[in-house]
């Protein structure tokens, strides 16, 4: 939507490209951008630098453990179908549901043996 909306503002100066991300007059990026921006973002925080693709997956990792839904995880990622996500992140969504179960039994005053055996 707001690639339209900028093609709109831009006219006739707009170059239309099959990107994603892209310059505001729909040029493609340089590749590098993205990875200077955070490479740069991380150097001024202090913090260790990964690689984008690395950050990528601590993020959607980090909205699984934080309890988010998969269709939610899915369109942050920008993923056209939640079975990519389910795939990729398969182990992150069961780790986050092994821990449901956890909070539900303490919640209920199952002991850990008691539920397993349920």
């Amino acid at each position: 939507d707001e690639q339209a909306q900028q093609a709109l503002a831009m006219g006739d100066k707009w170059v239309e490209t099959d990107r994603i991300f892209t310059r505001p007059d729909g040029r493609p990026l340089d590749t590098n951008g993205p990875y200077s921006w955070l490479k740069k973002l991380c150097e001024e925080n202090e913090l260790p630098f990964y690689g984008i693709h690395t950050f990528r997956h601590f993020t959607a990792s980090s909205m699984i453990a934080g309890g988010m839904d998969v269709a939610t995880v899915s369109g942050a990622l920008g993923h056209a179908n939640v079975s990519t996500t389910l795939n990729v992140y398969t182990h992150q969504f069961q780790t986050a549901q092994a821990r449901v179960y956890g909070v539900m039994n303490s919640v209920f005053g199952f002991r850990q043996s008691a539920a397993a055996g349920a």
